[in-house]
């Protein structure tokens, strides 16, 4: 089903729907870390990452079942330049825990190593470095965990990535202004998240 009459309408209408999310997700982060408070201004990042995500891949419905997190990487590595390492580690450090359980787990495990993490309002010397070095992390009194390794993220650094992604010469606006088939991604995935509305 065709939502958009011709290549320029729907290109209007996807600069006006990921604007009103950049500005929501800027003037929102700004709030929480103001107030300091960085899980909430994390999470709305990664929500942000997985709609690019299912813009890119034209998957947003549980119907077509999408591998969000999949999504999400393939557009961090596509769009923000994040390696595959950076990328999966987002996800397993910040993102899944933060999603489930409220908070990161203090170390998680990831290949080889034992991986504690750091967060920054602003730090873009060390955005996304994953730092030899070891420490100990105490959970009661009786329990601690090793951990030989520090993931360090910048929160305003992860939003001006997610910005420049869209917005940058290459980046996903650009892109979808010449390539047809991203086009066509897009409006389902506009079709997926608006669907059920038309049975309200």
């Amino acid at each position: 089903m065709k939502i958009f009459s011709t290549r320029n309408d729907l290109l209007r209408y996807a600069e006006r729907f990921i604007q009103e999310r950049i500005v929501s997700l800027e003037k929102d982060v700004s709030v929480c870390l103001k107030g300091d408070v960085a899980f909430p201004a994390i999470l709305y990042c990664f929500a942000t990452i997985d709609l690019l995500g299912a813009l890119l891949s034209g998957k947003a419905s549980k119907s077509k079942k999408p591998n969000t997190s999949k999504q999400s990487r393939e557009y961090m590595q596509k769009y923000m330049a994040y390696t595959k390492e950076q990328s999966e580690l987002l996800q397993q450090v910040f993102r899944h825990k933060i999603t489930h359980l409220a908070q990161p787990n203090p170390v998680v495990a990831f290949r080889d190593k034992k991986i504690a993490w750091q967060y920054y309002h602003t730090n873009s010397r060390e955005h996304l470095q994953l730092v030899p070095r070891k420490g100990e992390k105490k959970v009661t009194q009786q329990y601690k965990i090793q951990w030989n390794h520090i993931f360090i993220i910048s929160i305003w650094d992860l939003v001006n990535d997610i910005v420049t992604s869209v917005y940058k010469p290459a980046g996903y606006l650009h892109d979808l202004s010449l390539q047809t088939n991203l086009r066509e991604k897009f409006e389902e995935a506009i079709l997926d998240i608006y669907k059920n509305l038309k049975k309200v």
